[in-house]
């Protein structure tokens, strides 16, 4: 009997650590914005994302491959100038 108790509290012992702890849901901002840091997101990330959606995320990829584009497009003209 032993034997099978010990082998019990080791089965409990893993499904406490392995399950997730059931959280509720955020009801305010600053919550969801914490838990937006808490899944990895920045600061700047979580605020945007949690005022205007996960598209604000990828707009600020979009917008600063899109001044990356025009910096690349004004030296290129340069540089065609320059011959």
């Amino acid at each position: 009997m032993t034997g099978t108790t010990h082998a019990n509290d080791t089965t409990a012992l893993l499904v406490a650590t392995v399950a997730p702890v059931a959280k509720s849901k955020p009801t305010t901002i600053r919550e969801f914005e914490r838990a937006l840091r808490e899944l990895g997101y920045s600061q700047r990330e979580s605020a945007s994302i949690a005022k205007n959606g996960f598209k604000a995320v990828s707009n600020v990829d979009a917008e600063e491959l899109s001044e990356l584009a025009d910096l690349i497009a004004q030296n290129t003209s340069l540089l065609k100038d320059f011959k």
